[in-house]
């Protein structure tokens, strides 16, 4: 193995962080279906989202997984926010 190769991470060691992010997502839906209070409200689904989101970005080390559990992080986010809006 060369320092090269070893060095690379590859993408299917990186899965790991799109199935956080997927935890964390079904954690805010539940939390909105059942109306638990500290997690229903925006500030704290913020906060974790934001935190959650650099912690993808540093472990991601500008690879697309990292994007791609950020975007997935922020959808509980911004969908409830958007049909407040439309409905």
């Amino acid at each position: 193995m060369t320092e090269a190769s070893a060095g690379k991470k590859s993408p299917k060691k990186m899965v790991w962080l799109i199935y956080a992010a997927l935890i964390l997502t079904g954690i805010f839906f539940l939390a909105a279906a059942f109306n638990i209070s500290n997690l229903d409200r925006w500030t704290a689904r913020l906060g974790i989202a934001l935190v959650f989101s650099a912690f993808a970005l540093m472990v991601g080390n500008g690879r697309k997984i990292g994007y791609i559990a950020t975007a997935i992080i922020w959808l509980p986010l911004v969908v409830p926010l958007i049909y407040s809006l439309f409905s």
